[in-house]
């Protein structure tokens, strides 16, 4: 009888043991190793480790049981290792109240495809590891997009509730405690985490762009929101709830690695749940999910902010370089659809505009844009049937034989169009109506309020399902003008551009166009934005006010410069610009077209000193080879040097030839110290525009 209950209880044992070993299977399940390779572009899952490469940055995770786990990143072409710290948690993001370290998750999936977003991103591999959260009652998909040769990797989450998923005691934005009179922060949902090591000697760049630049009309309120906060260790934990843009720098700023938050995030505008960068002893932890638990369906997984971790050399220079061209990867520009001068008929307003859609006008416009060499006429509030400004519907045209006439003189005179529409109130069937008509149509997407998750994918579906209706033949750009949540700087690219600041003539008094002030916000979008998605108005200077501008002493030429960079909108009237002014424009436009392709292609970069009206200031434009280039250099008014000794990008120690464009002189220089030249410009309230070629390119 003895042996007989040693026998159960030795039974119960193995019984014990198996449960446990399976459950263990399950945690940690024997997957297929899988291995992939796209061009540079490598991901390898072996051994509950999940290696994903593009050729310049690597980064390691390891399956814990809990999720997924940084446990290295690595520069590949440096060598440096950033993520040397030892994770203090199990998994790289959280839910407080649901999803923890002690959180017990099922590796259900693991899936690698070649992907390109349905044509909306450049080619990549895409990773989707889904995780199971029994207790939870959630699911969690996490996704990477590995794009080849890019400095950078894309990661992302996606949320879908189980059933008996509660929503109660769960954060839905990021909170704070009272601790003996002070304010604390404390997290929200994290989406990203980083086992950065702040110990070590390094400095904390923040920076982001402020939201409705319209209002950001005078010196004292710049786009650009940028600081370094210096200092280690980092005893206290830093939060930072305004920043896009994070870069932890080393080595005396030489080197270093940066997370930004693909959200709608602006220094004066959260957006929905858009969280906080966290640094401190435990690493660097990004917050907000961009999904408030009572979002999170049952019926299919939602979107999550993602996050961009980029690797970096080469100082600030090679900070902004990197960044541009995961941005770039990211959200491809194509000159097919989205290089061309635009002119809105919005720009002579008085404040209003709505005059300027009238037939007998377009009819008299479109001849007057064709001969200055306007590609797209953008008609603005008041061509549709429907209302006006914000209320405006019934997106069809208002003139009596629809668009046959206008489209048929525009035909005539090789123009384009493009169209204003309320975000919110226009439908996608419209919209592809007005499109099978034209043929082309640049739409301006204005009065947008974006509060929630649905608001968001409504409008993401509409601009999609209106780009795939006609594949090359339209874009969007999306306003940030109010303060209310839009799109912010690093989101919602792939549709097109974003448009800049609704500067007048004249009325309102508050937005008249001061050539340095609109140069100066033009310079500091530069720094960490590409500027081929930027669409930049260029007023009339002799029509602004004298007496709130000094626009009358700037040339055509001149503030038509200004936006060369980006992409150009002729935010004016052609017909009321004199035979001088024509003449002069044409010419400048012509030269411009020639060498447009090359400059849309090219990172711009500011150089020179921040426009004040007083200093030399400018852009330089780098091809992707840093072989060729272009640079505007601007003598502002103010200014009593001849002569300037100027920066220059990724030059230093070499040989460049250099062409002005306009006068065709030729000039050889060796670029000297760490990368300097002098230019010379007898006459202020002018500008330089050259083409330089590397001599020794090696």
């Amino acid at each position: 009888m003895m042996k007989f209950r040693n026998i159960e209880k030795r039974w119960d044992c193995l019984v014990l043991m198996v449960v446990f070993c399976l459950s263990c299977l399950h945690a940690y399940p024997n997957l297929t190793d899988k291995t992939v390779t796209f061009k540079n572009a490598k991901v390898v899952f072996k051994e509950n480790k999940l290696l994903v490469s593009t050729g310049r940055i690597e980064r390691t995770w390891f399956w814990t049981g809990k999720g997924l786990q940084t446990i290295s990143i690595k520069n590949q072409q440096s060598g440096r290792e950033y993520a040397k710290k030892e994770s203090k948690y199990q998994c790289d993001w959280d839910l407080p109240g649901a999803i923890t370290d002690t959180t017990r998750a099922e590796l259900i999936d693991f899936v690698l495809t070649e992907n390109d977003d349905e044509g909306f991103s450049t080619k990549h591999i895409q990773v989707i590891t889904t995780i199971k959260y029994p207790d939870a009652r959630l699911e969690v998909e996490h996704i990477v997009w590995v794009y080849p040769d890019a400095p950078g990797l894309r990661t992302q989450l996606r949320i879908k509730a189980l059933e008996g998923f509660s929503t109660k005691g769960l954060p839905d934005k990021e909170g704070k405690r009272m601790d003996c009179g002070h304010w604390i922060a404390v997290p929200s949902a994290r989406a990203e985490y980083l086992p950065l090591n702040f110990t070590v000697e390094n400095a904390r760049r923040y920076w982001g762009y402020y939201n409705n630049p319209g209002s950001r009309h005078d010196p004292s309120r710049e786009m650009l929101e940028e600081k370094v906060v210096s200092g280690y260790p980092v005893f206290i934990t830093e939060d930072n709830n305004w920043a896009s843009g994070l870069s932890v720098e080393y080595n005396d700023g030489e080197d270093g690695i940066c997370v930004v938050k693909e959200s709608p995030k602006c220094v004066n505008q959260q957006a929905h749940n858009t969280g906080s960068y966290y640094s401190g002893p435990d690493g660097l932890g990004v917050t907000g999910w961009g999904l408030t638990p009572d979002e999170i369906t049952s019926d299919r997984f939602r979107e999550c902010w993602a996050t961009w971790t980029i690797v970096w050399t080469k100082g600030n220079d090679g900070l902004q370089m990197a960044l541009k061209q995961f941005d770039r990867v990211r959200y491809p520009a194509f000159p097919k659809r989205d290089l061309f001068i635009l002119s809105n008929t919005w720009g002579p307003a008085n404040p209003g505009g709505a005059q300027f859609t009238e037939e007998d006008f377009l009819m008299k416009e479109i001849p007057a844009l064709a001969n200055l060499g306007i590609d797209v006429m953008q008609i603005d509030d008041g061509w549709q049937k429907g209302g006006g400004s914000s209320d405006a519907r019934d997106f069809s045209p208002k003139y009596k034989n629809g668009w046959r006439d206008i489209k048929a003189v525009a035909d005539k005179y090789g123009l384009r169009f493009g169209l204003w529409v309320t975000a919110q109130l226009s439908t996608t069937e419209e919209m592809n109506r007005n499109l099978d008509e034209l043929g082309f149509i640049s739409w301006k997407a204005d009065f947008d309020h974006l509060a929630n998750r649905n608001d968001y994918e409504a409008r993401i579906k509409k601009y999609r399902d209106v780009l795939k209706h006609s594949w090359m033949n339209t874009q969007f750009t999306l306003c940030p003008e109010y303060d209310d949540p839009r799109y912010g700087w690093y989101y919602c690219k792939e549709y097109g551009s974003i448009y800049f600041q609704n500067l007048q003539e004249s009325l309102p008094a508050h937005l008249t166009m001061v050539p340095y002030q609109v140069l100066r916000q033009y310079w500091l979008m530069t720094r960490y934005f590409n500027s081929n998605k930027l669409q930049v108005m260029l007023q009339n200077p002799k029509r602004t006010n004298p007496e709130r501008s000094d626009g009358p002493q700037h040339s055509h030429s001149y503030c038509f410069a200004m936006g060369v960079p980006f992409i150009p909108c002729f935010f004016q009237s052609a017909q009321y610009l004199d035979p001088g002014g024509q003449e002069e424009l044409k010419n400048f436009i012509t030269l411009y077209k020639k060498h447009r392709e090359a400059i849309f292609n090219c990172y711009t970069f500011p150089i020179g000193d921040k426009p004040d009206n007083q200093s030399w200031s400018g852009f330089q434009m780098v091809d992707e080879q840093n072989i060729n280039g272009y640079m505007l250099i601007f003598r502002e008014l103010h200014n009593k040097e001849t002569q300037k000794r100027i920066h220059l990008k990724f030059l230093a120690n070499k040989t460049v030839m250099v062409t002005n464009l306009e006068s065709g002189k030729v000039s050889q220089h060796k670029v000297v110290g760490d990368g300097d030249i002098v230019f010379s410009n007898d006459n202020p309230a002018t500008y330089l525009f050259l083409k330089y070629s590397v001599k020794n390119k090696n």
